[in-house]
């Protein structure tokens, strides 16, 4: 029988399989990175939708109050107390700012009227930084 001389082209060698193996780490690596992405994403649409839903929420309370609502009384600034309001507004305003601070992360919001013309903002730190949602209507 006869022997033939081994070929250089049989089979995979050591380094093919390294280099095989490190272009698929590279790979994954960058998946990893789009998939981390896409989650800090998904995490800040859903803190906008839940701002969106803050500033619908105290707009809705306003409408249902709306005297009070045309004279200023639901007016507030960012990290001011609602302590100053009374009745319905202090309700309406407290139950506001707690559900901000719940549902956001350092969660704010504020109320400025101009005549008949609303404006509902609403602060929080997101993972992309300092972020706001503001809604002008008119009551």
């Amino acid at each position: 029988m006869k022997r033939t001389p081994l070929s250089y082209n049989d089979g995979f060698t050591l380094v093919e399989v390294l280099v095989a193996v490190v272009v698929l780490s590279i790979g994954l690596l960058a998946v990893a990175g789009m998939q981390a992405t896409s989650l800090r994403g998904g995490n800040d649409a859903l803190m906008r939708s839940q701002a969106t839903l803050g500033c619908e929420d105290i707009l809705d309370r306003m409408r249902s109050n709306r005297s009070a609502a045309l004279s200023g009384g639901y007016d507030i600034a960012f990290s001011e107390s609602v302590a100053t309001q009374t009745g319905m507004v202090l309700t309406d305003l407290g139950e506001w700012k707690v559900a901000l601070g719940q549902n956001l992360p350092s969660g704010d919001g504020s109320v400025v009227t101009t005549g008949n013309i609303i404006t509902v903002t609403v602060l929080w730190v997101s993972s992309f930084g300092q972020d706001e949602v503001e809604m002008v209507t008119r009551l």
